[in-house]
């Protein structure tokens, strides 16, 4: 029996956006096998969205905030408000295609199933490789692992499991008990980057896994409301910051001593050097959260699952367990 789903989508000045993409999710919650119902979070938008959403999308549900809280607590805000136990959470700029929501629901008949992704394409239907994560360890830094995109048909057909390192926060469908029981996302990434990749991870810890779903497709805009609302330079220095951030919570004593750290204060030397500001700027902003990052260190200690014994659960060939 199909589980019934919430979809969850922040949304922060969104007007346009809600206008373009949110029939797509209405039509998808339709065609879903169970029971489905679409929540917005209006994060104390200042533009028309909450008038539009009232008049135009009458069958969405509201969370309405007074105060503008940041995209975790809005995801967090909207979790709670949930009926269902699977929850979709999706950004506003996201298109659904056909079926979407079905496949991905079809991912989750096993129990430790944490979160499934969708392919995610590009606004002129170039498939990104963000759509499945796998990552190996280089001069201590994790590096994405590229992946053979001309494979789609034959994995789309296949029934694999795809297993992937985290889902994106853009378009992922993930268990509600499970996300609160991991308290949701780090406020350690405020306001936006990384908040995916270190939920993703902490779930692994506990043997949760998260897959990738090829034949559930969404397209997702080039530019969204974090490129419409802060400055690039911000934006460049926060993903800076957080994957230090992301470095310092998971990496081995031992990894980070030897490989990490050094590398990281060589490239930080030669930004000096070149009075790249801002990446200098994101080194100290996240060594000013030191304190904020042992403490996710600590509570990470009971975890069943190492960094190490993820990462080759991640890169292990794609299984049918399903035959």
């Amino acid at each position: 029996m199909a589980l019934d789903c919430s979809i969850v989508i922040p949304n922060y000045n969104g007007e346009y956006l809600l206008q373009k993409y949110l029939p797509s999710v209405l039509e998808e919650s339709l065609r879903y096998k169970a029971e489905c119902e679409v929540i917005v979070v209006d994060d104390a938008s200042s533009d028309a969205s909450t008038a539009i959403l009232e008049e135009k999308f009458p069958t969405v549900r509201i969370v309405r905030h007074e105060v503008n809280q940041g995209f975790a607590e809005a995801i967090y805000s909207g979790v709670s408000a949930a009926r269902h136990e699977l929850v979709f959470l999706l950004n506003s700029d996201v298109e659904l295609h056909p079926g979407c929501l079905n496949l991905l629901e079809s991912r989750f008949e096993r129990d430790n199933t944490f979160a499934v992704n969708p392919l995610i394409l590009n606004q002129d239907g170039v498939v990104n490789q963000s759509s499945w994560t796998r990552s190996t360890l280089v001069r201590g830094h994790l590096k994405l692992l590229p992946w053979d995109i001309r494979q789609l048909p034959a994995m789309k057909q296949s029934g694999d499991d795809f297993p992937t390192l985290y889902c994106s926060g853009g378009s992922v469908m993930m268990r509600k008990s499970m996300f609160e029981t991991l308290g949701g996302f780090s406020p350690l990434y405020k306001p936006f980057y990384y908040e995916d990749f270190d939920l993703g991870l902490r779930a692994w810890y506990r043997g949760w896994y998260s897959y990738f779903e090829p034949a559930a497709e969404v397209s997702h805009a080039d530019k969204g409301t974090i490129e419409d609302n802060f400055k690039s330079e911000l934006i460049k220095s926060t993903q800076r910051r957080n994957r230090y951030k992301l470095e310092w919570t998971h990496f081995s004593p031992g990894t980070l001593c030897f490989k990490t750290l050094p590398f990281s204060l060589l490239q930080l030397l030669g930004e000096i050097i070149l009075f790249d500001r801002k990446n200098v700027r994101a080194f100290f902003a996240a060594l000013a959260d030191l304190k904020a990052i042992r403490a996710q260190r600590k509570s990470l200690k009971q975890a069943e699952m190492t960094l190490a014994e993820v990462l080759q659960l991640n890169t292990q060939e794609p299984q049918n367990t399903r035959k």
